[in-house]
């Protein structure tokens, strides 16, 4: 009866253990942040230069995806955080796993608020504005939302992208044009040339009728 039971039990546990790695790749496929022959946007865009700016391969990155619940939202910020801490990237993306807030995990990695607002010595209004005035009342305190986090880090790492500072790109934000934007448009966006360029050479490869 035991025997009988193994082919069922070992089917319940696969089918488990593909339904938890659905998430990571739930919005598609992931190749975006390794190459810019599949950027689509400029979202896209920025995250494939976020992953190569933090310098990790493929390999080392790819097996961490299906532990974010959000890999397009909570990726930019475990690479900055993994980075100000000089902490593990797996380690930062376990913590993230377990259900943590970000602020929590700010606390553990020994990384300080300040971090996320440098650069933005005056309030910078919608949308950053009241999570600024917040810190600025409570420096050493502030706990700031997942959203709020997330924002931050961007506008950090958005930064160095684009070579415009921080406080720039937050009023960016609050006239309409996102981070990404942005990044995009000072880098005038390469993955649109790099399109045409794949096409070509796929079609190279192809039978003449």
């Amino acid at each position: 009866m035991r025997t009988a039971w193994r082919p069922l039990v070992g089917s319940i546990l696969a089918s488990g253990l593909l339904g938890w790695a659905a998430p990571a790749g739930a919005g598609g496929s992931l190749d975006f942040l390794f190459s810019v022959e599949h950027v689509n946007s400029d979202q896209q865009y920025f995250l494939g230069l976020t992953v190569s700016n933090y310098g990790y391969s493929r390999r080392t990155l790819e097996p961490l995806l299906p532990r974010l619940r959000n890999v397009e939202v909570d990726l930019p910020v475990a690479l900055f955080l993994a980075r100000e801490s000089g902490r593990g990237l797996d380690v930062i993306v376990g913590w993230r796993s377990e259900g943590l807030s970000w602020s929590v995990i700010l606390g553990r990695a020994g990384v300080p608020v300040d971090v996320l607002f440098a650069g933005i010595a005056v309030d910078p209004g919608p949308p950053y504005g009241k999570a600024w005035g917040y810190w600025k009342k409570n420096p050493r305190g502030a706990r700031l939302s997942d959203a709020d986090v997330s924002r931050l880090v961007q506008i950090q790492i958005g930064s160095r992208l684009a070579g415009v500072t921080p406080l720039e790109l937050a009023r960016a934000r609050g006239q309409g044009r996102s981070v990404a934007v942005v990044v995009a448009e000072k880098k005038g966006r390469p993955y649109q040339k790099a399109k045409p360029a794949t096409a070509a050479r796929r079609g190279k490869g192809k039978p003449k009728p």
